[in-house]
């Protein structure tokens, strides 16, 4: 499938500038205290309009929850992202990293040069060689996800309610229902980049993310990189759940 030549304007008013294009092959990637369940909206809307998509879950998250150890760390979710793509036998793929996983999947991108042709990163961290996610965080937040994972005996970060990350009403609760403790190794262990280059780049915006001063570093990254695509989308940080026909508009438009 990840061949063929679709109409994107078929796929429940989706649509693009070209009336065809290559279908993209995406492996969608979620952030901390999510699972592979948080692209359960969008998804369905990406298959529609003819791309490949799977979303894994990053161990100790999700269905993977009871795999959860002080051990699992960011090599851990790195390496979890290329056996997928690995096990999965995928190629060009357009790899999109939610927020936490601009980390493991701005490296992962580089140990599977030949499978993955564009990372795109959205509303999310993108990290220097030898960075780590709570030195982006800032002083406020590394202190008190260290204080609260010290205080349990598996060294967890107990996930932040929904609403911090701007959902209401019914999307908030739900995503209440399904968020889990993070292990911090991932936010404490150094970013380690591949042998091979960085692919094709893309980093989407959300002007209305609630978080949005956690992300100044890497966006002063991004831009000392010089080569990504900069996109900006009116909508919060969990679009892929309050805003799924937006997102999946985005993902198709930037993979083109």
């Amino acid at each position: 499938m990840a061949g063929a030549t679709i109409p994107l304007v078929a796929a429940q008013g989706l649509s693009t500038a070209a009336a065809t294009t290559k279908a993209p092959n995406f492996v969608l990637v979620h952030g901390s205290w999510h699972g592979g369940w948080c692209w359960s909206r969008v998804r369905p809307l990406l298959e529609q309009a003819g791309a490949r998509v799977s979303t894994p879950t990053l161990t100790g998250v999700g269905e993977r929850a009871h795999l959860i150890d002080r051990r699992v760390n960011l090599e851990t979710h790195v390496e979890d992202i290329v056996n997928h793509i690995d096990s999965e036998e995928l190629t060009d793929v357009v790899l999109v990293g939610h927020s936490y996983a601009g980390f493991p999947a701005s490296l992962a991108a580089t140990r599977r040069p030949d499978a993955v042709s564009h990372l795109v990163l959205l509303d999310s961290f993108f990290p220097k060689e030898g960075e780590t996610l709570l030195g982006h965080l800032g002083p406020d937040f590394a202190n008190d996800f260290n204080a609260k994972a010290a205080a349990d005996l598996s060294w967890n970060i107990p996930p932040l309610p929904a609403a911090a990350f701007g959902l209401k009403g019914d999307d908030a609760a739900w995503v209440d229902r399904h968020l889990k403790p993070h292990p911090i190794a991932t936010h404490t262990q150094p970013a380690k980049y591949g042998p091979g280059p960085l692919p094709r780049r893309t980093y989407v915006r959300c002007t209305q993310s609630t978080i949005a001063p956690i992300f100044q570093i890497s966006l002063e990254n991004v831009k000392a990189d010089g080569q990504f695509r900069m996109v900006e989308v009116e909508a919060g940080h969990d679009l892929m759940v309050d805003q799924p026909q937006l997102l999946a508009k985005t993902l198709l438009e930037v993979s083109t």
